[in-house]
């Protein structure tokens, strides 16, 4: 007489595999979302780049004591800030990671530089905007 189901080992491996499979998609989910944030600090800082343009073809300044433009405030886990220099002639907007995006800061200025001033295991400033490591965008 043939009996029919599951080993104990067999069982195991199985829970095993789905481990470890598991373990690689929370991992990759992480970075996923890491990715999405950081793109959308991204586009405020060129969104606000622009808003500044606008200021200076407006005023023949990006401002007087403070920045023309209010700084973006909506997107979660980055706070921005804005500096001037040359009386009003240049700024440089940069945006600052906090929580889960701690460790990231990027920047853009009155030039249209864009600058990757920390990135998680970024030796030095990149000039170029990374939302993955060793990659430009």
């Amino acid at each position: 007489m043939r009996s029919f189901g599951y080993t104990l080992i067999e069982i195991v491996i199985t829970l095993l595999v789905m481990a470890v499979l598991a373990a690689m998609a929370v991992s990759s989910y992480g970075g996923y979302i890491r990715r999405a944030h950081a793109v959308e600090a991204i586009e405020q800082l060129d969104t606000y780049r622009t808003r500044m343009e606008k200021a200076f073809q407006d005023d023949g300044n990006y401002g007087a004591g403070a920045c023309s433009a209010a700084v973006p405030t909506g997107v979660a886990q980055f706070a921005y800030s804005c500096e001037l220099a040359v009386d009003g002639q240049t700024f440089t907007a940069r945006s600052t990671g906090s929580g889960a995006m701690a460790g990231y800061t990027y920047s853009i200025n009155d030039q249209g530089l864009r600058r990757t001033e920390a990135f998680p295991g970024l030796a030095a400033a990149a000039d170029c905007f990374m939302v993955e490591r060793n990659r430009c965008r």
